[in-house]
């Protein structure tokens, strides 16, 4: 968390923690702000790239079953 933070402070333009014991994503944005996403939110993207990604079909990539 601390490297995103500083990413984020230093111009990052976005930052994903991704938390598997409750199947989380942390969004860190410039200026520190923190957004937390569950379930069937939407991700955020940066700019310029097109595509739509939610928080469950990242952990249908990485479940094992």
């Amino acid at each position: 968390m601390s490297k995103l933070l500083h990413c984020s402070h230093n111009g990052t333009e976005l930052g994903w923690l991704i938390n598997p014991e409750d199947e989380s994503l942390l969004g860190i944005f410039p200026g520190q702000r923190l957004e937390l996403y569950e379930g069937a939110d939407k991700l955020p993207i940066l700019e310029g790239i097109e595509l739509e990604l939610t928080v469950e079909q990242v952990f249908g990539w990485l479940s094992l079953t």
